[in-house]
């Protein structure tokens, strides 16, 4: 628990308790703040994350928690909330697609966000594009879930029937592993950190 009280002191100590106020702060006081709860170079540890990029997520403060991302071949919560809330079909992670639907209607599935890199983006799908088919038949959320699951494993392409600004277009899609969508589990190994971390201070009686 001892992570827990330290990133609480933190956050009470640099956001003082009273009558909600603009409060300005500069990047020094940040610094200042966390080196009274834990001596260490905060400094050295925030610039590397503020000033440079990496090709991956910065993952160690869920390894050093006692977590790991993976993937499964199931939606996760939070996916399947956003989908329903903001008429989505989030298929980034596999496909590499975000498709947004008109209000109600599945069946609508314009291209939102294309993920460089992705089977998508490699044959040249890009955002604006209306996605018309999969494999021939009049496209839906799970048409296009089941063509990837289908797709896994083998040497099948996904054939995309895409409208581009009143032209239409056959991308043809190599991805063969299956549908991912991300979670995160636990490392035996390691003591579970974020929990508490996450925790509510409140009981909520």
């Amino acid at each position: 628990m001892k992570h827990h009280r330290a990133l609480l002191a933190a956050a009470i100590l640099f956001c003082a308790a009273g009558a909600p106020a603009v409060k300005p702060y500069t990047f020094e006081d940040v610094v200042a703040a966390l080196n009274q709860v834990v001596p260490f170079d905060w400094r050295g540890f925030l610039r590397m994350r503020l000033d440079a990029t990496g090709e991956h997520a910065p993952l160690g403060g869920i390894g050093n928690a006692g977590w790991r991302l993976s993937y499964t071949d199931k939606l996760n919560g939070y996916q399947r909330s956003m989908e329903a809330a903001d008429d989505l079909t989030d298929v980034r992670f596999s496909l590499g697609l975000v498709l947004k639907h008109k209000k109600g209607d599945k069946k609508d599935g314009d291209v939102l966000d294309v993920i460089p890199g992705s089977a998508a983006g490699a044959a040249g799908i890009s955002p604006d594009m209306k996605l018309i088919a999969v494999n021939g038949r009049n496209w839906s959320p799970e048409l296009l879930r089941e063509a990837i699951a289908g797709a896994k494993g083998s040497s099948q392409l996904i054939e995309l029937l895409v409208e581009n600004a009143g032209a239409f277009e056959t991308f043809k899609l190599s991805y063969h592993e299956g549908e991912r969508y991300p979670h995160l589990a636990r490392e035996a190994s390691g003591a579970d950190l974020l929990t508490p971390i996450l925790s509510p201070r409140a009981s909520g009686k």
